[in-house]
């Protein structure tokens, strides 16, 4: 069996306190001292603060650690998931980019960085319209995801490889009685992938800054924060040295290889191009089981996309970006028929760069995406005029993913009471054509 993959990530996030500052600069040192490569995902108005403060102590400690987004205001109202619960998702979009575009500038410049490795959600503001933006902005990662299986295996969601968060140090070693490493370690082995978290701010506060200032709404005006009371110096101490001693344990078990974004990225196979010859394989498992498929990696909607494509005459098809649906999709509920030239006919008005439709004209019958997907396939290996087509689940089963399953935004969090999560929960649900393996 495979070592477990570990890594240590840091949600960067308090611009409301220098003394929260400090201990930016002291996990980035210890980790440094232990030869890891950290992740810190920092918040944009941070990025600035930082620079407002002349926090160069700060800058420096962070030089050789990775670097990722954790949006431009955090818990500042509008967030990111108020932001993004329209209808249109085009609208949804373009605000999130008018935020997220400034928050990437910013941390750039703070960081002297051009490399964005990954995005990572406050708290659960998970959006399906900034997963797609992050990944329109060339960002590899999605961290701190729901979309995870119980062993946190290697996956790929709308257009990233999403990891999930596993456990807090918080949690590790500032609640009482404290787990022990041995304990921490054996059930950690048990994942494919483990990140353990922190929020620097813990380090040094007793409270979260957002709870104080931004719970439910903007409670303080910018700058008129209130700041969290201070954790004492020997508790800090302590919770370093804890953490230390942590790293220490995972270094030295050989059931752990710590590793980082880098090295992932580093070993990342390009997708397969799939070719005509290779469909009546395809096909084949899908009717066994309509899932992503295990070898090749495709998703749902890459084997979509390429039946769209060689009914449009490709001769093959190179996976790229895919989406799944703005709305649930609707499938025939009786048993109907269709033509091969019908079926050309409705792919070349499909469109391939945007959301998959909900349902396809094909010549005077309605059909769902599924419908459609097997009817192609039937008529792309066994080349006959008239397919039948049989009612069918049109989304496949995401039970074995079963925090995405059940995810709620509504009443949640820090979010404000207006918030309905009237889109964004099952749209991230309806995206789910574009699981793969990573």
């Amino acid at each position: 069996m495979n070592p477990t993959e570990l890594m240590f990530f840091f949600d960067t996030e308090d611009f409301t306190s220098s003394r929260s500052a400090d201990a930016i600069a002291d996990l980035a040192g210890i980790m440094t001292d232990e030869g890891v490569t950290g992740h810190f995902a920092i918040v944009g108005l941070l990025a600035k603060q930082l620079e407002n403060w002349g926090r160069t102590d700060v800058i420096e400690a962070l030089k050789p650690h990775i670097i990722g987004t954790h949006t431009y205001g955090h818990s500042l109202h509008p967030d990111i998931c108020e932001q993004t619960d329209d209808e249109d998702f085009g609208k949804s979009y373009s605000t999130v980019a008018g935020y997220e575009d400034e928050a990437i500038s910013l941390i750039k410049h703070m960081t002297g960085t051009d490399n964005i490795m990954f995005a990572c959600p406050p708290g659960n503001s998970k959006s399906y319209a900034a997963m797609y933006y992050y990944a329109d902005r060339g960002i590899p990662f999605y961290c701190d995801t729901v979309v995870h299986n119980r062993r946190n295996s290697p996956l790929a969601y709308c257009n990233a490889e999403h990891i999930a968060y596993t456990r807090s140090f918080e949690g590790m070693f500032l609640r009482r009685p404290k787990l022990t490493n041995t304990e921490l370690l054996d059930d950690f082995s048990q994942n494919d992938r483990v990140i353990v978290y922190t929020h620097p701010n813990m380090s040094v506060k007793t409270e979260f800054w957002d709870t104080l200032n931004y719970y439910r709404g903007n409670l303080r005006e910018f700058g008129d924060w209130i700041e969290a009371p201070d954790r004492t110096e020997a508790e800090t101490a302590e919770f370093y040295a804890d953490i230390r001693s942590f790293v220490q344990a995972v270094k030295a078990d050989e059931r752990f290889t710590i590793t980082n974004l880098n090295e992932i990225l580093s070993k990342r196979k390009q997708p397969p191009v799939i070719s005509r010859a290779m469909l009546p394989d395809i096909r084949k498992k899908l009717l066994e089981s309509f899932a992503p498929l295990e070898e090749p990696c495709l998703s749902i909607a890459d084997v979509f996309l390429a039946a769209v494509a060689f009914l449009n005459g490709a001769e093959e098809y190179l996976p790229g970006k895919a989406y799944g649906f703005l709305s649930a999709p609707q499938g025939v509920t009786k048993t109907v028929t269709v033509t091969a030239t019908d079926l050309t006919a409705a792919a070349q008005l499909i469109d391939t760069d945007t959301f998959l439709p909900a349902e396809i004209q094909v010549g005077n019958t309605m059909i769902g995406p599924a419908d459609f997907l097997f009817a192609a396939l039937d008529a792309l290996v066994c080349p006959e005029e008239t397919i039948t087509v049989h009612p069918k689940p049109q989304l496949n089963n995401i039970a074995h993913l079963p925090e995405l399953e059940k995810f709620s935004l509504s009443g949640t969090w820090v979010h404000t009471a207006g918030f309905r999560d009237n889109h964004l929960s099952e749209r991230l649900r309806l995206q789910c054509w574009t699981l793969k393996n990573a």
